[in-house]
């Protein structure tokens, strides 16, 4: 039972530790779809090409740090 409470308070306290940085991605994301035209993204990113999956992969860099 210990090692139950354990681990959940564990993921509590990283959660915490994480609630910033995804509270700041919420904020980011929610700007970005005010100010950018979704048809501007869909012609980037929209298709399945290998160019649109390295600007997606290179835009999602900054994204963990």
């Amino acid at each position: 039972m210990g090692f139950i409470i354990n681990v959940l308070s564990e993921s509590w306290h990283l959660l915490l530790d994480a609630a910033v940085y995804i509270l700041f991605g919420l904020l980011v994301s929610g700007l970005l779809r005010v100010f950018l035209n979704p048809n501007s993204v869909i012609r980037h990113l929209g298709r399945g090409r290998f160019s649109s999956v390295f600007k997606a992969a290179f835009l999602g860099i900054p994204i963990p740090l």
